[in-house]
């Protein structure tokens, strides 16, 4: 019980009674004294009507004193403790004396320009979070003490959990890379500003290259942007690949066309079967560099933005008797089986680009003769498929391991480095070219194989 509250509810009425009644004494003595001769009246029903006269006043005092201050009093005193609780839609109603008013009215403008400033902040806030959460960058916010006070959709999906989940938690116990926990601990503790980095971390089995800026923060925390960049990454390294592979590719003909030639020009004449094989020599690796140039540059025009399928109605027959044409010889010197698909299936016509087709069988049947040993049977055949046909060639040779078929269809890329280079063996450019030519057409490409027993490779197109 406090003092204040001791004066208010206790000192104060007591001493305004003690006040009264001392004035009725002094009222009822000066009366005795000073009374009319011959007055009856007794002196008690004098003392008894000034005791009354006394209470009623004291009573009609308190009754004032309660109304203009102790009940608006405690009006204040209640909103002012729900404002305090955040609860700034409460008003004060206008009593008690006009000071008590003024006092209520400010506290109403007071609560209203918070009401209204709150919402405006609230509104910014939302706005903000729906801001972030349209970002496709994930983004992380922290407080001084680690925890995140902010991280939209890609940043959950990044670490595997709901924003629900992230929010108000320590960044070490939601965030298990390393490489993020070391960012954010320098950022936090940086004296200049912004720091730049770039973090790969692992997801399902996948390699993804962030760029990442950590930025502290006015209250000590960081806020962190992850920039995927994984798809430049690959973009870089596959262009860097195929520099050197071309270069390689390309070196080594050469380099044996110009031993050649120094063989020859030093033999040309006292051994005329050494230049022979000489002269077989530069003829292979000269056919190696127009094969090299012809499907570099059937892939440059593929992967113009330009390239637009010329559509024709193509037959079935025709498309495979080009293939017989071009690839039977090696077939059959091989001794590989070239299989097609029945007489009724070769009457079929579908809508395509008949060039592209032509490209896109010639690689695959290529591929499948040079890797098919002797004995060996290759299947092309053209079956109905979803909204579309399907064109696969199957092969029983060699196969692919596992670990490669994601990479064949790189540009240079081969399975057997060994054969890189070697005459007679392929440029590592032909399933590229057929990628790209069957997303010219719209399609896609699959591959399946088995190490020993062979390869099928099935492009679905849908119909034009």
């Amino acid at each position: 019980m406090s003092f204040r509250w001791l004066a208010v509810r206790v000192l104060a009425p007591v001493v305004t009674v003690a006040l009264v009644l001392a004035a009725e004494a002094l009222g009822i003595i000066y009366w005795i004294e000073h009374r009319p001769a011959g007055t009856q009246t007794p002196l008690w029903l004098v003392s008894v009507g000034g005791i009354a006269a006394a209470v009623l006043l004291v009573a009609l005092f308190m009754l004032v004193l309660h109304q203009q201050w102790i009940k608006p009093t405690r009006h204040l005193a209640a909103a002012a403790e729900l404002m305090a609780d955040g609860q700034w839609n409460a008003r004060v109603d206008l009593l008690g004396s006009d000071d008590i008013r003024f006092l209520a009215g400010k506290m109403n403008l007071l609560a209203s320009h918070a009401q209204n400033q709150l919402e405006e902040i609230g509104k910014q806030r939302r706005d903000l979070r729906s801001l972030v959460d349209t970002l496709p960058d994930p983004i992380f916010v922290t407080d001084n003490a680690g925890r995140v006070l902010l991280a939209n959709g890609p940043a959950a999906q990044l670490l595997e959990l709901s924003p629900t989940q992230l929010i108000g938690k320590k960044t070490v116990s939601v965030v298990s890379d390393e490489p993020l926990l070391q960012l954010l601990d320098a950022a936090r503790n940086s004296a200049e500003g912004g720091i730049q980095r770039e973090v790969r971390l692992l997801r399902r089995g996948q390699r993804l290259t962030y760029q990442a800026v950590a930025t502290p923060t006015a209250v000590g925390g960081v806020l962190l942007l992850l920039r995927d960049v994984s798809t430049m990454a690959v973009t870089l390294q596959m262009k860097t690949d195929f520099v050197a592979n071309a270069s390689h590719e390309l070196r080594t003909p050469l380099a044996a066309i110009k031993i050649a030639m120094e063989t020859l020009r030093d033999v040309h004449i006292d051994d005329p079967p050494q230049s022979d094989r000489c002269i077989n020599i530069i003829e292979g690796h000269v056919k190696r560099l127009e094969e090299i140039l012809r499907d570099l540059l059937d892939l440059s025009r593929l992967e113009s933005p330009d390239v637009e399928p010329s559509l024709a109605e193509v037959k079935l027959w025709d498309l495979f008797a080009v293939v017989r044409a071009t690839m039977g010889a090696a077939a059959r010197e091989k001794n590989v089986e070239l299989r097609f698909s029945d007489e009724t299936t070769l009457a079929q016509t579908f809508r395509s680009d008949e060039r592209l087709l032509h490209l896109v069988l010639k690689n695959l049947v290529e591929n499948s003769v040079k890797f098919t040993p002797a004995g060996g049977t290759i299947h092309i055949a053209l079956t109905s498929a979803d909204g579309g046909v399907a064109l696969s060639v199957a092969d029983t040779g060699i196969g692919i391991p596992p670990e490669h078929r994601d990479r064949v269809f790189e540009r240079f890329y081969q399975v057997d480095p060994a054969r890189s280079g070697t005459a007679g063996r392929g440029t590592g450019l032909g399933l590229a070219i057929v990628k790209h030519a069957v997303a010219a057409l719209g399609g896609t490409v699959r591959l399946e194989s088995t190490v020993g027993k062979g390869t099928t490779v099935t492009c679905l197109l849908p119909q034009a």
